[in-house]
């Protein structure tokens, strides 16, 4: 099962910075870092990830070099800045909170609450 794009929107930055938070890295290995640890839930593509790179990058979160790899080839590096590991973690704590909140709204409720009069279903 794939996530649908709705259920994304609004989260990307959060899982960029936390692919990040691993270290440095180019951009087609995040893409390739992020489907990886998402298990097949997501197909992002280099097209989804680079504009919020750059959006990333605009904000001071993450900043960026250019390097030369073992194969010659020029690659931009992006990393976290301080401001970007401030975010990652309130992210974070936020996520977390999130989760919370949809388990505790989303799973049945105890029957005395979900029936209070105690009529029959």
């Amino acid at each position: 099962m794939a996530l649908r794009k709705q259920t994304l929107d609004g989260n990307m930055e959060t899982l960029l910075l936390a692919v990040l938070a691993d270290g440095p890295s180019y951009g087609y290995q995040i893409v390739n870092d992020l489907n990886a640890r998402a298990q097949g839930l997501l197909a992002m593509g280099e097209g989804t990830v680079y504009p919020v790179l750059h959006r990333l990058e605009d904000r001071g979160l993450i900043d960026a070099t250019w390097r030369t790899g073992d194969n010659g080839r020029r690659r931009k590096y992006y990393r976290l800045t301080p401001k970007g590991r401030r975010a990652q973690r309130e992210n974070l704590r936020q996520w977390q909170g999130l989760v919370r909140v949809m388990h505790d709204v989303l799973r049945p409720p105890p029957a005395d609450i979900a029936n209070p009069q105690g009529d029959p279903a």
